[in-house]
């Protein structure tokens, strides 16, 4: 389904400082303060907005002076499209979830929105997930997944902390580095291989001179050991040309 052409904002209802537009963007708006009192507000700046793993597209507003996740294509639709009988969900016309144009919803049932797809089919994007490498960061071995909830079920990581390393939040997670495939990522990817080798490499430089460092002090043992064997037996020799000096002496004496 086209997009309109011309593009309209709406407060989005009961969240001051909000507004909406027909073309599905979510902007915050500048609020003017005079006498410890909002008096008005000016236009703001559009916030950016995040594609989840499932293809729907979501966005942080402030709400009640917290940020809150929300998914734009309901925000549009509390704005624009009137909702009497309380319908509880919302259909993408083109079954493109990332389309959240305001003529492309339509408030619906559970069940019009399961025999819509089964009618029209999903979207591409929606049917191809959005694939992922993962690279073990132990063996790195590099495996591909279709969605981040398969990379999830697989490796048991969780697609909160899988989201983190992918947007540059964390390094790794549960052992794992994740990366989009996005047909651009080739070099990132061996660029974190070549990473994971030197980081091997270098645990393997460490247990080498830890096993050498134990090593020497096996030999610094043994040395000492044979050191004070021979002590023992030069004492041992003393006192028995010492004990033979004194028999000899005593035989003397006597005669």
């Amino acid at each position: 389904m086209a997009k309109s052409e011309s593009e309209f904002w709406r407060a989005l209802p009961s969240v001051p400082g909000v507004e909406v537009s027909t073309l599905g963007k979510v902007r915050t708006l500048d609020r003017i303060i005079s006498n410890e009192k909002i008096t008005s507000f000016t236009k703001g700046r559009v916030l950016k907005q995040q594609l989840k793993y499932n293809g729907y597209m979501q966005i942080r507003i402030p709400v009640d002076e917290k940020w809150v996740t929300k998914l734009v294509h309901r925000l549009v639709a509390q704005a624009f499209i009137p909702n009497p009988n309380n319908l509880p969900q919302i259909n993408h016309k083109d079954c493109d979830p990332t389309n959240n144009n305001v003529d492309n919803l339509e408030w619906c049932t559970s069940s019009y929105d399961a025999k819509y797809r089964e009618k029209h089919g999903i979207s591409r994007a929606e049917a191809a997930g959005h694939p992922l490498f993962a690279i073990n960061l132990s063996t790195l071995k590099v495996s591909r997944f279709g969605s981040q909830h398969e990379a999830e079920r697989a490796l048991g990581v969780s697609k909160g902390n899988i989201n983190k390393v992918i947007k540059g939040k964390r390094k790794q997670a549960g052992g794992f580095y994740f990366v989009n495939d996005d047909g651009h990522k080739d070099a990132q990817i061996q660029q974190k291989i070549a990473e994971g080798q030197q980081a091997v490499n270098q645990k393997q430089v460490d247990v080498d001179a830890k096993q050498q460092n134990i090593n020497d002090l096996t030999s610094q043992l043994e040395a000492s050991k044979q050191k004070n064997n021979d002590l023992s037996q030069a004492i041992e020799d003393a006192q028995s040309i010492k004990d033979y000096s004194d028999k000899a002496v005593k035989s003397v004496n006597a005669k």
